[in-house]
């Protein structure tokens, strides 16, 4: 597929925001009921259905997803680096600005009064304290910017998006989950090849347990993620399962992102990531024209992305 750059990028982050806001339809709902409510998916945010997590005011909104990359963006875009203490500001900003939604282990890690002291040390100390067992999705929900940032480098990506993830989620799960879909999105960027066998040997690098997820991302059955399992909907290895499937399996931006809403669970997330992964791989006019028209605050979004591609001194 003979897209720009600037294309593929602009769609990875719009990709992000356009199926965070979709994916609020059904978050945290069975697949049953999700298919209840939507028998023939969803196209729109005024189709969104009201109840009591869904208000009014939040429909055709992104969620914390896509407040915390562009907290990650604006940094990016004021520093021209990444400034790892500024962009823990930044994530302190936003949490202090009372958003709709935040994880627990983020809203934890950033409430500890030493956090932009040392905020890697706090996140790390945070998730020794609670046993070592917290591997939400809170990392990798956010980690699309990191692979573009330095997009060429791999090296330089690898390093960042550990660092980014680490930030507030320090669990290797959590760290390798990011790699990998950072890795994802660099070889589309660059339409380089690679293998099942190449994920898998990069994940091992961080946790055993990875390459379990990456096999099941990479079987044709969604269903066999089972994403509205209540046990393991926000496991950040499930996320990354998500994002491998729908770069092996989905034929567009559009229908991948109709897949995940049916499935329910934590779709919000599991829609930001894929859609960072499918608008990096079909590109920004790939995304229906209403869905970022309709999109609230879409163009104070697409501004941004503006400036970013101005910073990383992308040229078409």
């Amino acid at each position: 597929m003979n897209l720009s750059i600037n294309d593929r990028i602009k769609g990875s982050l719009m990709g992000v925001a356009i199926g965070d806001a979709l994916g609020f339809s059904t978050e945290f709902l069975s697949k049953e009921d999700a298919i209840k409510l939507y028998p023939e998916g969803i196209s729109s945010y005024n189709e969104i259905i009201i109840d009591s997590f869904r208000t009014q005011e939040q429909i055709g909104k992104w969620t914390d997803d896509t407040d915390m990359m562009i907290a990650i963006l604006d940094s990016l875009i004021a520093k021209k680096t990444i400034d790892l203490h500024d962009i823990a500001n930044n994530f302190i900003v936003w949490k202090n600005s009372q958003p709709f939604d935040i994880g627990n282990l983020t809203r934890t890690v950033l409430m500890h009064s030493n956090y932009l002291n040392s905020p890697i040390e706090i996140a790390k100390k945070v998730w020794e304290e609670e046993g070592k067992q917290s591997a939400g999705n809170g990392g990798i929900m956010r980690t699309t910017i990191s692979a573009l940032w330095n997009y060429t480098n791999w090296n330089e990506i690898k390093q960042n998006t550990e660092n980014l993830c680490k930030l507030t989620h320090y669990d290797p799960r959590c760290v390798g989950s990011c790699v990998i879909i950072a890795y994802l999105i660099h070889n589309i960027l660059l339409n380089q090849p690679f293998t099942k066998s190449d994920i898998i040997k990069l994940g091992a690098e961080y946790h055993s347990d990875i390459e379990k997820y990456i096999e099941l991302g990479c079987q044709p059955n969604l269903s066999t993620l089972q994403l509205d399992d209540g046990a393991t909907m926000g496991y950040t290895l499930k996320t990354m399962a998500v994002g491998l499937w729908f770069y092996n399996f989905a034929p567009n931006y559009f229908e991948g992102i109709q897949s995940i809403i049916l499935e329910g669970g934590d779709a919000d997330t599991n829609c930001a990531v894929a859609g960072g992964i499918l608008g990096a791989k079909f590109g920004y006019e790939s995304i229906p024209l209403h869905l970022t028209e309709d999109l609230k605050d879409s163009e104070m979004l697409l501004a941004k992305i503006d400036k970013l591609l101005e910073v990383i001194n992308i040229k078409e």
